[in-house]
């Protein structure tokens, strides 16, 4: 056996993106962060999306930060429609909850 490859447990050497995909799938909520950004509009909708914003997902639970208690209401009515819509692509983390959080001016807070 090659020293290269008893340096890797007998497997073949990977690229440093693949190590990193295989490294961030395994946190969850850090892998899956960048695509909740992109995709909380598409998943929620102009409107919800222009007073919510996507905080922290720990364990299975979206932490979603509102403008004004109405929004929280409206994101609590529409749930189940969201969670199926971002976890229809899951590739590692499923969110199983929304926890929601008001905080004044919180629309459009910059990405995670």
């Amino acid at each position: 056996m090659s020293r290269r490859r008893r340096a890797t447990g007998g497997r073949e050497p990977r690229s440093i993106g693949d190590s990193l995909k295989a490294v961030t799938a395994g946190f969850g909520s850090r892998g899956r962060a960048i695509d909740l950004n992109e995709r909380w509009a598409e998943a929620v909708g102009e409107a919800i999306a222009a007073h919510s914003q996507p905080e922290r997902l720990d364990a299975g639970r979206l932490t979603v930060v509102v403008d004004d208690p109405a929004w929280a209401t409206e994101l609590r009515y529409h749930s189940s429609r969201i969670l199926a819509a971002l976890n229809a692509e899951s590739r590692a983390a499923t969110i199983s909850e929304l926890h929601l959080r008001v905080h004044p001016g919180a629309g459009h807070k910059k990405p995670l």
